[in-house]
């Protein structure tokens, strides 16, 4: 396929991001390329990359790619999840001469963006949009810092972002419309005689650099690499303390909007793999047999990824670690980052930049022929993978400033004063997130003795609105939304359990999905007219068009651009997330297990499903109350 490509464009300047055969052009993972001047015009640009993963690197370093008046982008391992990748001009940026555009499949997972321009354009333009097009057309800067960096390899740590500034490894970065180019710059060196510095900045060499702004430093992988390391003298070298290396801000992140849960798979159809060296390569070998090898630089891939949803789990070989030490944390850090279960009896020291919570969870030793138990194995280890190693996590540990964490307004609605303790006792649980209550009481006074009971005993923030009995339900929502200050507003319900990380769970989905809608459904339901649990048959971390009612959470701008909920008693929830995906938003359902559906008789609830839809398709029931694990609710039978 590369080789019919570049023989259909003779005269193209080649650039090529994660493919392992030689390419004659530009190797955009292993060469520095300066940036253009103002005069430099291509014929043709022919940009190739294995996988949408890889094409995001490009699009971090779209400025250093010329003008042309054609480009064509190439993907050659697209899993089939992926929708086509359409970019979308606009009429900013210089999309005006678009004179052509074809998006076509010529062979399974390939995709091909060809673009012609009638007057010279920057190139980057039409990868970054391509990029941006894999990943659901979500704004893709980073909130902060703006950064700069430089040096082999050093794309990967801000993936996909259009808004960093490459600059040359000795400096200085440029300026940009008159303000300081970056507030953060990190360059890459492949000195072997760099030095460990102060723990908040591990790396000081002799590389020279111009410029006010003191570079943060780290290793590319050559340097911290077996072969290196292994050599004659090497046991003296600074990397080869395992201490030097065990911070987890010492490898690139993972690129969450990529490399995520979704598609993760409850009921696997295959056994345990083993993580092992193939060729050289961190692998997954199942049955004798590679299912996937890792890039020489560990880090993972959608597509990666995608071969791997049917495995039960990945036991670790550390035996025959490859090229290095960066480069094995890094391919564990993207699987767990992923939702892979992984296990090992033991984790190397050397290994210490995974971070000591996700060490412990690998050692753990889960039963995961248990598929309940493997699943909660998987979304502890995706939680704990996504706050150490997320771009925006790992940019907070090399200095930049801790993001203000988004408030939510949970909406609250309830006709039932002695339900209202209950309530606020799951939303009291939520942790690691800002809050807020808005209760609107539906036909109950306020002071009512429980409500009033309920609120004193609330260590929170509550804005009471009281609603007339006769008013309709989608209004009382309404109005219970106009008096919310979050920039996310959260759906509950008053008879319905959460576990303490159900909201956010929720808000980790809704930063890698981009959807702006975010749930779960009901996959456990308690019927307590006669006293059963069930474990329903659910499909979860995917797009998809329905979550539950008290399960939404929304981005507060979605919801006041469709009108908010429809005036209507019942089917509130359906109509509009119906409004939501016909204005052209996306609903992403996340994993159920943080989360207990209460169902008692038909009447008392607006949604009048009969008990036996909940005995139907289920995966498992028992007698009585009966939560998961992750719900944490003491005092209760688990299952």
């Amino acid at each position: 396929m590369i080789s019919s490509l570049i023989a259909d464009m003779p005269q193209a300047w080649v650039f090529a991001v994660g493919i392992d055969e030689d390419v004659k052009g530009v190797d955009l993972d292993r060469d520095i390329l300066e940036p253009p001047s103002g005069k430099e015009r291509a014929p043709e640009v022919l940009v190739l990359a294995r996988t949408p993963a890889d094409l995001r690197r490009v699009a971090t370093l779209h400025k250093l790619l010329p003008d042309t008046r054609r480009v064509v982008v190439a993907v050659l391992d697209a899993p089939p999840s992926h929708p086509a990748p359409v970019p979308t001009p606009t009429p900013a940026n210089r999309w005006r001469s678009l004179s052509d555009l074809r998006v076509y499949q010529p062979k399974e997972r390939v995709w091909v963006v060809d673009a012609k321009f009638s007057a010279p354009t920057p190139a980057g333009r039409t990868v970054a949009a391509t990029a941006r097009a894999f990943a659901g057309h979500r704004l893709d800067v980073i909130a902060a810092p703006a950064a700069a960096i430089a040096g082999v390899g050093a794309a990967a740590w801000r993936p996909g972002d259009p808004n960093a500034t490459p600059t040359e490894v000795g400096g200085p970065v440029p300026e940009r419309v008159g303000a300081p180019g970056s507030d953060l710059v990190l360059r890459t060196l492949d000195d072997p005689d760099v030095n460990p510095g102060s723990a908040d900045s591990p790396w000081e060499a002799d590389s020279p650099w111009e410029g006010d702004q003191t570079p943060v430093e780290r290793p590319t992988l050559r340097a911290a690499s077996w072969e290196h390391l292994g050599r004659p003298g090497g046991a003296e070298l600074p990397l080869a303390d395992p201490d030097v290396l065990a911070e987890p801000s010492m490898i690139p992140p993972v690129d969450e909007r990529m490399v995520n849960p979704q598609g993760f798979v409850t009921t696997p159809s295959r056994g345990m793999a083993a993580l092992t060296e193939r060729e050289g390569r961190w692998s997954i070998v199942l049955d004798d047999r590679v299912v996937t090898s890792f890039a020489e630089s560990g880090g993972v891939t959608d597509s990666d990824v995608a071969r791997l949803r049917q495995i039960r789990g990945v036991e670790v070989d550390w035996q025959h670690a490859h090229s290095g030490p960066l480069t094995a944390v890094r391919v564990l850090a993207g699987l767990a980052t992923a939702g892979v279960p992984l296990v090992s009896p033991s984790v190397p020291r050397w290994a210490g930049a995974l971070g000591e919570p996700l060490v412990r969870l690998i050692e753990s030793g889960p039963d995961l022929t248990d598929q309940l138990r493997r699943e909660e194995h998987s979304i502890r280890l995706r939680r704990t993978a996504l706050r150490t190693h997320g771009v925006a996590a790992r940019w907070e540990q090399l200095g930049a400033p801790a993001p203000v964490p988004p408030l939510t307004s949970v909406l609250l609605a309830t006709r039932r004063a002695d339900m209202v303790g209950f309530a606020l006792d799951q939303i009291a649980r939520q942790r690691d997130a800002q809050l807020e209550v808005i209760l609107a009481l539906h036909g109950v006074p306020a002071g009512h003795p429980d409500v009033a009971a309920a609120i004193a005993a609330f260590d929170g923030q509550v804005t009471v609105y009281e609603a007339a009995a006769d008013q309709i339900f989608g209004e009382v929502l309404n109005e219970a939304a106009a008096r919310a200050s979050g920039s996310f507003l959260l759906k509950m319900d008053d008879d319905d359990w959460y576990g303490p990380d159900f909201l956010s769970d929720l808000l980790l989905a809704h930063s890698y999905s981009g959807a702006q809608v975010v749930g779960t459904v009901p996959e456990f339901v308690y019927l307590s007219s006669i006293d059963v649990t069930v474990h329903r048959k659910q499909i979860t971390e995917q797009i998809t068009s329905f979550v539950a009612g008290g399960t939404i959470l929304v981005e507060r701008s979605a919801f006041q651009a469709v009108g908010g909920f429809r005036p209507l008693r019942r089917s509130v929830d359906t109509q509009f997330q119906e409004a939501l995906q016909a204005a052209g938003g996306q609903i992403y359902r996340t994993h159920g297990l943080g989360y207990i559906l209460h169902r008692g008789l038909a009447a008392n609830h607006t949604w009048q499903e009969p008990i036996g839809t909940f005995l139907q398709r289920n995966r498992h029931q028992w007698r009585g109350f009966r939560p998961c694990a992750l719900m944490e609710l003491e005092g209760s039978a688990r299952i």
